[in-house]
């Protein structure tokens, strides 16, 4: 029995303008990020360091301080 590698669907994706491919915007992925954090929190309630911060938002924090000195 021999084994070969799949092989892709010609046809299934061409180049260029489709309706139907959703770009985010900003706003969009903003708010995605903030509700992936907020699940995290969450998820892992006890994920917490010394202070009581979570870890989550001390991600954020330190995302925020690298934007600002950019």
């Amino acid at each position: 029995m021999t084994t070969t590698s799949p092989k892709a669907n010609r046809g299934q994706f061409r180049k260029g303008h489709d309706p139907r491919r959703h770009v985010f915007s900003t706003e969009e992925c903003k708010r995605g990020f903030l509700l992936a954090l907020e699940s995290i929190a969450a998820r892992y309630p006890d994920a917490v360091d010394a202070y009581g911060r979570h870890m989550a938002v001390k991600f954020l924090r330190k995302r925020k301080r690298k934007e600002a000195d950019q």
